[in-house]
């Protein structure tokens, strides 16, 4: 419901103004009777020829949600520090991110719900092309189900709970046992993504395999860590290490470091300009609300005890960004690595935690090898993962499987804190809860 509480309709119209999707002005029967030129109607968009607007517009809808979700996430960690004027970002900057009520986390939700609905509402337009043989570029399909096994994902990585509202019919949560299903989802997705990309022969898709295999590898990677700070505990609890094996991730990690080139990532570009709360970029480089986090500032390389070189060259490549607009990464090999090392650590096999964390360490020049010993092995894991996974969505959860706290975070008296609650996450926030009355009674009437 959130997505404006009309997520299809004007969803797919923002989607449009970013892509001019089968666009047709009209005429005008008096100066106040004005048709936009760039908005779209559902029904145009049961036409074939559409197929890659409507892909287009999902991966639209995709950037905007990192852009909305990226920035009340990172604030929450160390990843950026709250320097500005506005009392919400220091509520979530001290770990409160229970408040429903918080404006930051509140309008960055509508661009996730928007997102969500978009995603499926393609996926299901292009399969009944797909199935009608009109279809004629299958990677389009094959993109929105990438794209929206992104939102799925993101949404399980951030929020405690969802409701699946469509348009103007009301759903009620589901609830944080049920989030895991959202991972699910998303590697159902990316399961039929690659079994049509791995279908073809041509550029268009073969380039798309390692996205897909990659993402699906961090997908199964964040299920299990998902899993192992589910539920959150009780006041003042630490949590029981957990670290990660899962077989299908190591299998699609594997993989996709055999088809992709030997330092790569999958980024989404943000084409979202200015937006005070929003832009990540205009944010920290412009606005000045948030600056980039003193501890990664600061973060020095356990190896050599300088400034870590890889946060170094991530903090300099954001800012060089701007103040507009940037690009997310996705996911990337060195990711990849860092899983296929966790699983290796979790069987005890020190050596190959050794291999894969220095074939990441040896992307970056002048980064000196680990010896495997010094630090211990659990302690580079953690930290290659905060130098590599910077404003990647990962360092929360993160944060709680290792029992690490930012040291800004405080016990508040009125709601639930990050600081003394492990595995806290983002609330379904106001604006969805005055648009959906199934939130707060989900045993009304129709819900």
């Amino acid at each position: 419901m959130s997505a404006h509480k009309n997520p299809g309709h004007k969803a797919w119209r923002r989607a449009g103004l970013m892509f001019g999707a089968v666009a047709a002005m009209t005429a005008c029967s008096s100066l106040l009777d004005v048709a936009n030129p760039n908005d779209v109607t559902e029904s145009a968009l049961d036409n074939p020829a559409a197929a890659a607007n409507v892909t287009n517009g999902v991966l639209a809808a995709t950037a905007r949600m990192l852009t909305g979700i990226t920035t009340p996430y990172a604030v929450a960690t160390d990843e950026l520090d709250w320097i500005g004027s506005r009392d919400a970002w220091l509520e979530l900057e001290t770990g409160g991110i229970s408040n429903h009520f918080n404006e930051f986390s509140d309008q960055a939700f509508p661009f996730a719900a928007e997102a969500r609905y978009v995603g499926d509402d393609a996926v299901k337009r292009l399969r009944a092309f797909d199935l009608a043989g009109t279809l004629t570029d299958r990677t389009n399909l094959a993109r929105a189900f990438l794209y929206t096994a992104i939102v799925y994902a993101s949404i399980a990585d951030m929020y405690d709970d969802y409701a699946f509202s469509s348009k103007t019919t009301a759903a009620k949560p589901i609830g944080r046992a049920a989030m895991g299903t959202l991972y699910d989802k998303a590697i159902a997705y990316l399961d039929s993504a690659y079994t049509i990309a791995n279908a073809g022969t041509t550029a268009a898709f073969t380039g798309i395999r390692y996205p897909i295999l990659a993402y699906r590898a961090r997908v199964k990677h964040a299920k299990a860590v998902w899993t192992s700070i589910t539920p959150k505990l009780a006041v003042g609890a630490s949590r029981t290490l957990a670290l990660v094996n899962d077989a299908g991730a190591n299998a699609d990690a594997t993989a996709a470091i055999a088809l992709g080139a030997v330092d790569q990532s999958y980024t989404i570009a943000n084409s979202v300009g200015s937006a005070a709360g929003i832009s990540i970029w205009f944010e920290v480089t412009g606005r000045n609300e948030q600056r980039k986090g003193t501890v990664y500032q600061t973060l020095l390389d356990p190896v050599t005890g300088a400034l870590d070189i890889r946060v170094q060259a991530l903090l300099a490549a954001f800012t060089a960004f701007g103040t507009q607009a940037g690009s997310f990464t996705i996911t990337s090999t060195r990711e990849l690595r860092l899983i296929l090392a966790e699983a290796a650590l979790a069987t005890g096999n020190t050596a190959e935690v050794q291999n894969q964390i220095n074939l990441v360490r040896a992307r970056d020049a002048g980064r000196t090898a680990w010896g495997g010993v010094t630090p211990a092995p659990l302690a580079m894991l953690q930290h290659e993962r905060q130098a590599q996974l910077w404003l990647m969505r990962r360092r929360l959860v993160d944060m709680y499987r290792f029992n690490l706290k930012d040291t800004k975070w405080v016990a508040n008296p009125n709601f639930e804190s990050a600081f003394n609650v492990n595995g806290l996450l983002f609330p379904i926030p106001q604006i969805e809860r005055l648009g959906n009355p199934c939130v707060n009674n989900p045993t009304a009437t129709g819900c």
